[in-house]
């Protein structure tokens, strides 16, 4: 008698789907760590550095470090996006004109007609949250949702998560012109240049994150009306919030002298600010792309 094993009667398994796009969180994490790093080591060895270094040289290690976040995102993001089946477009497009609008409309806007900084900072609490929010604010988040709008959303965004990637490359153009701005404008030393550039960093990626959810939803699913209304506020409120906070820890009051410096505070919390949105974003996305898949199922299941 002949007999079957169970191999002959189980169909072979298929292969799993190779995934053809780049994994937008993993490339966040790896940037925002190494920057993290970068200013770290920066701020523990500051005095060894600047003894070390010629003060001509200064200015030139300010620019580099205004220039790692963009550096990192070419190397780990860019580059990455090339080497996979299915690349984004037009990513160095959305960060270009990102720039070009934050040194032409954003900075412009906020230092020479706003003038923030000669009357914000000196403002109680609330009245500074509510003056970064209305000003900062919504003039960065509404100039960087009109550039991913109307060059890359929505006939190159193909999944959820293309709302981060072309979010991110926006921020990075716009964080590369603020940076600039201030580390060639200001002759701050190098462990205070590199703390400015991650709570920059920081506030950016956090923003760009909740801006990159509102487009993607609005594409993908059938939200209110006001829905992406809302995502440009709450980044909007973020900045406003991101400011003062950060500005108030790095000069509070009730620091531990001799044991955590003043800026260690401010460090921390941009770090915080850079993590926290980072694991929510990924859980929103992954929620949302559940509830599709399982509205998919439904349907065809009654089909």
């Amino acid at each position: 008698m002949t007999s079957f094993t169970p191999r002959l009667l189980t169909p072979p398994r298929e292969k799993e789907d190779i995934y053809p796009y780049r994994r937008v969180w993993r490339s966040i994490i790896l940037e925002g760590g190494i920057l993290i790093a970068i200013a770290a080591g920066l701020f523990l060895t500051s005095g060894f550095i600047t003894d070390l270094i010629p003060v001509q040289f200064e200015p030139v290690l300010r620019i580099a470090l205004a220039l790692t976040p963009l550096v990192l995102w070419l190397i780990f993001s860019w580059w990455a996006e090339q080497r996979v089946m299915q690349p984004r477009a037009r990513l160095i497009a959305v960060a270009v004109i990102g720039a070009l609008a934050a040194n032409a409309v954003g900075e412009p806007l906020i230092n020479q007609f706003f003038q923030v900084e000669d009357w914000l900072p000196l403002s109680s609490a609330i009245d500074r949250i509510v003056g970064y929010t209305f000003t900062v604010g919504i003039t960065q988040e509404f100039l960087k949702y009109l550039v991913v709008r109307y060059v890359a959303w929505p006939d190159h965004f193909r999944i959820r998560l293309d709302g981060v990637a072309y979010g991110v490359a926006v921020s990075i153009g716009y964080v590369t012109v603020l940076n600039l701005h201030l580390l060639v404008n200001t002759p701050v030393a190098l462990d205070v240049a590199a703390q400015r550039v991650v709570a920059t960093y920081a506030i950016q990626i956090a923003t760009s994150v909740v801006i990159g959810y509102g487009l993607s939803e609005v594409r993908f699913s059938d939200p209110n009306p006001l829905f992406l209304a809302l995502m440009l506020a709450l980044a909007a409120l973020i900045t406003g919030i991101a400011i003062p906070i950060r500005a108030g820890l790095t000069n509070a009051a009730f620091s531990l002298e001799g044991v955590f410096p003043r800026p260690l505070f401010g460090f921390g919390f941009s770090a915080v600010l850079l993590v926290i949105p980072i694991f929510v974003g990924s859980f929103l996305f992954a929620s949302a792309e559940r509830r599709a898949q399982e509205a998919m199922s439904d349907m065809e299941d009654s089909i």
